[in-house]
């Protein structure tokens, strides 16, 4: 992985994180500390900075490349 696609990575890893510990927080110990619309954000910029970290991956092929790291072919 190269160094530019891993602080997207980072924060859809972080948020994703914090998203894991509101919803364990709440069906554990009923302390939640988001709202129902903060979880909803939190978890819709986890999915956002995972995108953009696949599309910057993506935008890093050169055309007639495949991005899988083995070499093997993709298959559909």
């Amino acid at each position: 992985m190269r160094q530019a696609e891993k602080p997207a990575f980072w924060m859809a890893g972080l948020a994703m994180a914090l998203f894991a510990a509101d919803v364990t927080a709440g069906a554990f110990f009923r302390a939640a500390f988001l709202s129902d619309v903060a979880q909803a954000l939190l978890l819709a910029l986890s999915c956002g900075f995972f995108v953009a970290g696949l599309l910057l991956i993506e935008a890093k092929v050169k055309p007639g490349e495949t991005s899988i790291m083995n070499g093997e072919e993709e298959t559909r």
